[in-house]
């Protein structure tokens, strides 16, 4: 025991300290921060459009989805329970349609009223930029509420946050 006893103290003596440098810096100043966060610019690194949303979400089918920041045109409303529907197509059942799926609340505190005409009115005809996950949904074709054993798929965009779709001018 007296051994290691001196061999560690020998060990602390004959380690040279390490010089300390006559001044500490002073750590760098942080940025400031404004009380507004700033949006990103939308589609800074390009938008999808309804038929490339489609295209991409019909090929990874119920795996995944596609994640992006997507254009499209509203060119109907439709409401079902508590939920709205802004489609880039007039049919919603159209192969090409994406379909932007908000609650009730969201489009609420989007358009600044749950009434159904005016929500229909702040968005139809005009352009909205979504941020989000573009997935196929298998739709049921139901009788009496049971399923007939036909179906077919939708692609749609589901919107929690206001923040996440904007309403373009025009």
């Amino acid at each position: 025991m007296l051994k290691f006893l001196a061999l560690g103290a020998f060990l602390l003596t004959s380690v040279p300290a390490a010089a300390l440098p006559e001044s500490i810096p002073s750590p760098p100043t942080p940025a400031p921060v404004s009380a507004k966060r700033e949006r990103p610019k939308p589609c800074a690194q390009g938008c999808l459009n309804p038929i490339e949303a489609v295209t991409f979400a019909s090929y990874l089918g119920d795996r995944a989805g596609v994640a992006g920041e997507f254009a499209l045109p509203v060119k109907a409303v439709g409401f079902e329970k508590e939920r709205v529907f802004l489609n880039s197509e007039t049919d919603y059942r159209d192969r090409n349609c994406l379909t932007v799926v908000l609650p009730m609340a969201t489009a609420k505190a989007i358009a600044g009223s749950a009434d159904p005409e005016a929500v229909r009115k702040h968005f139809e005809g005009r352009r909205v930029i979504v941020r989000g996950i573009a997935k196929q949904v298998r739709i049921d074709f139901t009788d009496n509420g049971q399923p007939t054993g036909k179906y077919y798929y939708q692609v749609h965009l589901p919107v929690g946050s206001p923040n996440q779709i904007i309403r373009l001018p025009g």
